[in-house]
């Protein structure tokens, strides 16, 4: 007789156990997910962050005076977007743009400011180009990279050298070219290969 009260007791415990009612960990998961369905969350970050100016302005002992200024272009920017968990990143990349002023003896021989359309256009960055080049994007989503002073080469050939990167954020692949200026002022582009 007691076995069978045991009996009674542990069916009496299992069917009240067993009411329906969801355990914690099911009603959390369930929780996440129907927040996650209906709330989205976006995450705006702006690089840089705010204006940003570089000026470098350097003499050399051939008789040059070079100029150059980079800032922040704060109206024209490349937007990239991941989502990743219901959150949006956005990555707001900003364009620059470049002044390069070139002096000999006190006489001013180049003064010129380029954007991202002209340097498309002098870079040769379109739309048409194929999508198998490596620069088949550079004309919407290119940056300046970087931007310096070839002191070596300008000394050595009496003419300036001005290297200029372009390239994708977080890709491998970078657009190097060089502005040459001469003792007369006269300016090109030489694409150069790595």
């Amino acid at each position: 007789m007691k076995n069978g009260l045991y009996f009674i007791l542990i069916l009496v415990i299992g069917f009240t156990s067993c009411e329906g009612r969801k355990s914690q960990r099911k009603a959390l998961t369930e929780s996440i997910s129907s927040f996650k369905k209906d709330n989205t969350i976006k995450i705006n970050e702006f690089i840089p962050e705010t204006y940003f100016e570089h000026r470098i302005d350097t003499i050399l002992s051939n008789g040059f005076r070079v100029k150059i200024q980079t800032s922040t272009d704060m109206i024209n920017q490349v937007v990239f977007t991941k989502t990743k968990d219901n959150i949006d990143y956005v990555n707001n990349y900003r364009n620059f743009n470049f002044n390069v002023t070139i002096e000999k003896n006190g006489k001013k021989l180049f003064d010129e400011s380029f954007n991202k359309q002209k340097v498309n256009d002098l870079f040769g960055y379109s739309s048409d180009i194929d999508s198998e080049e490596p620069i088949h994007d550079f004309n919407t989503l290119a940056l300046l990279k970087s931007i310096h002073l070839n002191e070596e080469l300008s000394v050595k050939n009496d003419s300036i050298y001005i290297d200029i990167a372009y390239a994708i954020p977080n890709e491998d692949y970078i657009d190097w070219h060089t502005l040459k200026i001469d003792k007369h002022g006269k300016s090109n582009f030489i694409q150069l290969t790595y």
